[in-house]
């Protein structure tokens, strides 16, 4: 009596195999998606408290954006404390406010080393509510017009 080789894998086996790891590509893409969806909603809504605190400035201390920054902010508390600007978006880049350098009655805000994409998608989000928006592809710089 000759014994059955049984090495190997059947071919349901591997069928069902395929499939689980199809399933798990599938559900690893759309969570990346996810993701990278929710550190954009995390920047519109940082961008927003920043144009609301240097909106705030302007209307407490004077006509115009003069002397405006992320410190100034903060000592003037119109920002938490504890907010740093160094290194603090979804991406590792720096937030920025300034005076416009040619209009100082504008209030620039500025986010540093933002992905191509999520400039695109920061620029959607605030199309028709900034002034102007602009992304520089060389240093990755998004930066919004108020």
């Amino acid at each position: 009596m000759r014994k059955k080789n049984n090495k190997g894998f059947s071919l349901v086996e591997l069928a069902m195999a395929m499939g689980l790891m199809a399933v798990l590509v599938g559900v690893v893409a759309a969570g990346g998606g996810m993701m990278t969806k929710s550190r954009v909603q995390r920047e519109v809504d940082s961008i927003e408290g920043l144009r609301l605190a240097a909106q705030n400035y302007l209307s407490s201390s004077s006509l115009t954006f003069t002397g405006v920054s992320v410190t100034e902010l903060k000592n003037k508390g119109l920002v938490p404390a504890t907010f740093d600007p160094l290194k603090a978006n979804s991406f590792g880049g720096d937030y920025s406010v300034s005076a416009n350098t040619a209009d100082s009655t504008r209030v620039d805000i500025a986010l540093a080393l933002i992905p191509e994409d999520v400039g695109t998608s920061l620029s959607g989000a605030f199309k028709g509510r900034a002034e102007a928006l602009t992304y520089d592809k060389t240093t990755k710089i998004w930066k919004a017009t108020f």
